[in-house]
């Protein structure tokens, strides 16, 4: 993560940001610090090898994540001090009820890391924070430690180590399209680790002749190129089922409806950015939150 540039979106988002806004905007800097310092630690205990242009190529174009096919080695040792590290984040910084908050600084998470099935959290991250979701029984989550919190902490964590190995494959990715070979897809889930996309932004891609757009995945931090005119969630690319929806005086976060599939994406417009704001997905991921209100007070 590019803290810098993650505390210079912050800086200029929270002076005119309502509190709670603002709150949320300065939490979510400080746990991108927590999560930075850890990737970092991950990065330096052992490296990550990104498959082989080739491989690359019959992966993307088989629609294959490449995490399925080129794990991330996760220690149980490591992982369980990066939920630590993060719950004891959370329960300090996150205005929690204090019994939830004791309880999340009480888990044992060097425990959980060893119970967990850390091959699939490298191969296939999205299943294996709903498995840990479905069987918490089965990690002696106490009752006073909210399911939501408990997921949070592991997918936070998860970031910090899946972050280095995205980068890698980014890296590998466009020394491949450099050697000559094609794009990867325009795949509406990550084509890294296999999670939802969070958000999309359309601007200077810098892979187009004007105003392109990527998707962003929260899990790893990937961005990859996307269809300008396409639905984020199934695909659609039929322009008259496809809505934009945003807070007024806020042109540059939108809300994407789709008649086809009834969900939604929170898009950014890099060019309708206030003056001084960087790109910055993590920041803007945090900045779109009252989109998913709006988005549900629509399905209401």
């Amino acid at each position: 993560m590019d803290l810098e540039r993650i505390h210079t979106a912050v800086a200029a988002y929270v002076g005119d940001a309502a509190p709670a806004d603002a709150a949320r905007l300065e939490f979510f800097e400080g746990l991108y610090g927590v999560l930075d310092e850890r990737a970092k630690g991950v990065a330096a205990a052992g490296g990550y090898t990104a498959p082989s242009a080739g491989d690359l190529r019959e992966i993307l174009a088989a629609g294959t994540p490449v995490f399925s096919k080129a794990p991330v080695a996760i220690d149980a040792g490591a992982f369980g001090a990066t939920c630590a590290a993060v719950a004891a984040f959370m329960a300090d910084h996150a205005g929690l009820e204090e019994t939830a908050a004791a309880a999340l600084r009480a888990y044992d998470w060097a425990r959980f890391a060893e119970r967990a099935d850390l091959g699939q959290a490298g191969s296939d991250p999205t299943a294996f924070v709903n498995g840990v979701l479905a069987n918490l029984g089965s990690f002696d989550v106490p009752a006073d430690l909210p399911a939501n919190l408990c997921a949070m902490t592991v997918m936070f964590a998860l970031r910090a180590h899946l972050e280095s190995a995205s980068n890698a494959v980014r890296d590998a990715i466009e020394r491949a399209v450099a050697e000559g070979g094609e794009p990867a897809p325009a795949s509406i889930d990550c084509p890294v680790c296999g999670s939802p996309a969070s958000a999309s932004w359309v601007g200077n891609t810098g892979d187009t002749s004007g105003s392109g757009r990527r998707q962003y995945c929260a899990q790893c931090g990937a961005q990859w190129h996307y269809d300008r005119v396409r639905c984020g969630r199934c695909g659609t690319r039929n322009q008259g089922h496809l809505h934009y929806t945003n807070v007024e005086g806020d042109r540059a976060h939108r809300l994407q409806t789709c008649d086809e599939c009834g969900d939604y994406e929170r898009v950014v417009f890099q060019e309708d950015l206030p003056a001084g704001v960087p790109l910055v997905m993590e920041v803007e991921d945090v900045a779109m939150a009252p989109l998913d209100a709006i988005a549900q007070q629509r399905e209401a």
